[in-house]
């Protein structure tokens, strides 16, 4: 007979004293652990206070037979393996034995070889489930370490599942049961709700691959990144096409991409915004406009004669007069203005959604700020500003080149002035 040490727990259930002993010597050296029991009453405490992977029990026994046994174990666990021991031959108790949950019958006299081999057929069926447990439980570590879940969508039955690792990684209080997209949606950020919609109820029965990033709304009123993927493919198993997805946290890369963006659109010297992002801001600016409507004022100005300040003091003491006007403009323009510096002693500032009377009475507002402001090193400084407004049919460069051209004017016109 075969030698090899099976490694499961075993539960051997024989009332008959002498079939015990020989069967239990046998057992001993063929699984891991073994625990014996006289009846079925006994073997059903056993079972309730330790881990058992499979049974072999006698049918005819005192108190409770094998098939009441086993009925009383699947009920605690339904997945337990049941070998029931048998001299008889009857329909009826083999009908009784299927129904209370019987997985294999060995009839007695027990021959040892075809019972060692039934034994280790047992071992591969339970280890597979065991690794199939582990995979399980190693993919939903794995889905939660790495901030993702995953969803399905069977294309025949339009039916969309979701993994539960959704409820954590959404940190939201959907039901456990029955999760629906639309449960998701409620807290999907305003301006990705229509594109949210059209991938759940568009886009998964109609594109073979998907790939956007949406942001959520959190409690904190922080936004969170979600990646959200999928590929469509034919399951030779289940039948029919399906869709399947994943949802991934990417806040942490997003907001890197965000920082080095921002960091790139920057001046770094005056931490006000550069010419690169003045540019990008005013298009989106003039774009929303020609839709809606609204206003756009630009402010272009540069200091007077800082040629001049920068010969007599040096570049270190230019840069330091520059940083003092950034930090002076700061204070007077609002949260939905915008300052930049365009180069140089070069700057704009661009007013959206304010009207003209607003934006000239911010120029009056920085030119009177600039000449009474007492400047390091008692330097005198004053600026020349040039201002335009946006009009039909205009565009960046000639938005732009208006209010460049209205500050040239007003240098020449004595300069320390605006001119519109």
């Amino acid at each position: 007979m075969n030698s090899k040490i099976l490694n499961l727990t075993l539960l051997y259930v024989e009332d008959d004293a002498d079939t015990r002993k020989s069967l239990t010597e046998l057992f001993q050296n063929k699984v891991n652990k073994l625990y014996v029991a006289k009846d079925g009453v006994e073997a059903l405490e056993i079972f309730k206070q330790h881990t058992i992977h499979f049974i072999i029990s006698d049918y005819r026994m005192p108190n409770m037979n094998g098939t009441e046994l086993c009925a009383k174990v699947k009920e605690l666990n339904f997945h337990t393996c049941f070998v029931l021991l048998t001299a008889y031959n009857d329909t009826g108790l083999f009908i009784d034995a299927i129904d209370s949950g019987v997985d294999k019958f060995i009839q007695k006299p027990v021959d040892s070889e075809k019972l060692f081999n039934t034994m280790s057929a047992i071992e591969i069926k339970i280890m597979n489930k065991f690794k199939l447990e582990k995979s399980t439980i190693c993919l939903q570590e794995a889905e939660h370490i790495a901030l993702l879940s995953y969803w399905e969508v069977n294309l025949d039955t339009k039916k969309i599942n979701f993994s539960q690792e959704v409820l954590k990684l959404f940190q939201f209080p959907i039901k456990e049961d029955n999760i629906n997209y639309k449960d998701i949606l409620s807290i999907v950020s305003t301006e990705d709700k229509v594109k949210f919609i059209e991938i759940f109820e568009i886009r998964v029965f109609q594109d073979d691959k998907i790939d956007e990033i949406i942001t959520i709304n959190k409690t904190n009123d922080e936004k969170i990144y979600i990646h959200i993927i999928a590929k469509r493919w034919t399951s030779s198993a289940c039948g029919g096409k399906h869709v399947v997805g994943m949802f991934q946290d990417v806040s942490h890369y997003e907001l890197q991409k965000i920082k080095l963006i921002k960091e790139s659109q920057l001046d770094t010297l005056l931490n006000i915004r550069n010419k690169k992002y003045i540019l990008l801001e005013l298009e989106y600016l003039i774009d929303s406009s020609r839709r809606y409507g609204h206003p756009i004022g630009v402010i272009f100005f540069d200091i007077d004669d800082f040629k001049a300040i920068n010969d007599k003091y040096g570049h270190l003491i230019a840069d330091d007069i520059l940083i003092e006007l950034s930090n002076l403009i700061k204070c007077d323009i609002r949260k939905s203005d915008l300052f930049g510096r365009w180069g140089g002693d070069e700057f704009v500032i661009i007013t959206g959604h304010s009207s003209q009377h607003a934006t000239i009475e911010l120029a009056q507002k920085v030119t009177n700020k600039t000449i009474e402001h007492k400047w390091l090193y008692d330097i005198s400084l004053t600026v020349s500003m040039g201002l335009s407004f946006y009009e039909d049919g205009d565009d960046i460069n000639t938005l732009l080149h208006r209010a460049d051209l209205k500050m040239l004017e007003a240098k020449k016109d004595g300069k320390n002035r605006y001119s519109y």
